[in-house]
């Protein structure tokens, strides 16, 4: 069995912050690159289209946060076992891991589409969706859903380069597909007037092309990450640990989106400027929420390789230095998205009350983001010790759980906008909090020297 990938980063070894910057900074990028792909559908339809096709598009980012999410709550399983077993030099049982997830992406993937086509305008009834728009959320849903067989598929195989430190090649796929994505968004809805329609095949068929590309590049390596079609098949006792690994996250993100789907209800009870302003905030927020979504799989990636290789010193070290390396940047990163509040959002609209809605909600949440950092980078760190059903339970708690009791409370006393958006970073106290006690108590578990 082939051993280890020339495209590697030493992990384990060597000073923390290069590497930490060799990691995250491709990542980020990766994942700014995916949230531009939604992007790119609310500005095109927004610009070219209309308010209605903009909140109609907009409206359905927690729905289809409510599948996504699941799916790159399962990568992090994939994430997790084969950084551990590769740090560990198990080769063999990476090859098996490797095959079963890949597997595992493509079955998973054609069976959430298909439950997301066919649920997608019953849950748009669900949260109330207008009159005016719901046709439109529907059509792009159904669009959207039909590419999740390639979302599943990239994001299981982008995490089996993670989990070597591999971040680059990850990135340069959807810098591809990312362009693709666009050119088709203006081809569809400009050219061929197909609306949100257009958008939502444009995103699914460059799902499929990152999917295709990201399978090539396995199936050429040379190392234990090699994937050969014909050896396509689940393994017990490999799936098993991804899902014991990835299942409490993926779950966690799904409940995660329940929750902001009960938000995302609220809001459209103001009506579709609300919507519009709304989603278009939300789609900025996104790019600062990429750099903090980076710095949790940092930390989980870094935290399970020197873990698997007996580092334990080494990752305690690393989890503090990736929190406070996390907070600087998404304070930076907010600043200067209140700066350029404006321009950013002229992006998405042309309406001066979609404008002001949308500023209403950007400046509290992009200001107070890095209290989610705290959030993640503890949960992050549990699940790189190998508990993952802990943070699971303590984020649901203080996250979904303490905002569905918001909106049930204090927003019926006080029927407010800015009521409802305040609830992101009051959950973020309360359940980085949660999480940084119960780290502490587990952390007593393992050596403090390295092994």
């Amino acid at each position: 069995m082939a051993g280890k990938s020339s495209h590697e980063l030493d992990i384990v070894n060597g000073s923390v912050f290069p590497k930490y910057l060799a990691f995250i900074i491709p990542m980020t990028l990766s994942y700014m690159l995916q949230i531009a792909f939604n992007s790119a559908d609310v500005i095109v339809v927004g610009r070219f289209d209309g308010p209605n096709a903009l909140a109609a598009v907009g409206s359905t980012t927690a729905i289809v946060s409510l599948i996504v999410n699941f799916v790159v709550g399962l990568s992090n399983g994939v994430n997790i076992v084969i950084a551990r077993d590769y740090a560990g030099e198990r080769f063999d049982k990476v090859s098996d891991e490797v095959h079963t997830a890949i597997f595992s992406a493509l079955i998973g993937g054609i069976v959430l589409g298909v439950l997301g086509a066919v649920s997608a305008r019953p849950v748009l009834e669900l949260m109330k969706s207008p009159d005016d728009v719901i046709g439109m959320s529907a059509s792009y849903l159904f669009f959207y859903y039909i590419g999740l067989p390639g979302i599943a598929v990239y994001n299981f195989a982008a995490a089996i380069l993670r989990a070597i430190g591999d971040t680059k090649r990850p990135m340069n796929f959807l810098i591809f597909s990312g362009v693709l994505n666009v050119i088709l968004n203006l081809l569809f809805v400009i050219i061929m007037k197909l609306g949100v329609v257009g958008v939502g095949a444009a995103t699914s068929i460059s799902n499929y092309v990152s999917a295709f590309l990201v399978l090539g590049v396995l199936i050429r390596e040379d190392s234990c990450l090699k994937f050969d079609p014909k050896q396509m098949k689940i393994k017990k006792a490999e799936f098993s640990e991804i899902m014991k690994q990835g299942l409490p996250v993926g779950l966690q993100g799904s409940i995660f989106s329940i929750s902001n789907m009960l938000i995302q209800s609220a809001v459209n009870s103001f009506g579709s400027v609300y919507m519009a302003g709304n989603a278009a905030a939300q789609n900025i927020e996104s790019f600062q929420q990429c750099f903090i979504s980076s710095n949790l799989n940092t930390i989980l990636t870094f935290t399970s390789q020197n873990v698997g290789a007996k580092k334990y010193r080494r990752a305690s070290n690393t989890i503090r230095k990736a929190w406070l390396w996390g907070m600087t940047g998404t304070i930076i990163l907010g600043i200067l998205i209140v700066l350029f509040r404006f321009p950013l959002l002229s992006m998405f609209t042309t309406s001066d009350e979609v404008v002001s809605v949308a500023v209403r909600r950007l400046i509290p949440v992009v200001m107070l983001e890095f209290l989610g950092v705290t959030m993640d980078a503890t949960a992050s760190a549990l699940r790189g010790f190998g508990y993952s059903v802990e943070p699971m339970i303590i984020t649901l708690l203080g996250s979904c759980v303490f905002r569905i009791i918001w909106l049930n409370t204090v927003f019926i006393l006080f029927p407010y906008y800015e009521v409802i958006i305040i609830v992101w970073p009051v959950s973020w106290v309360v359940t980085a909090f949660a999480n940084f006690l119960y780290y502490k108590k587990i952390r007593k578990k393992f050596p403090n020297e390295d092994m």
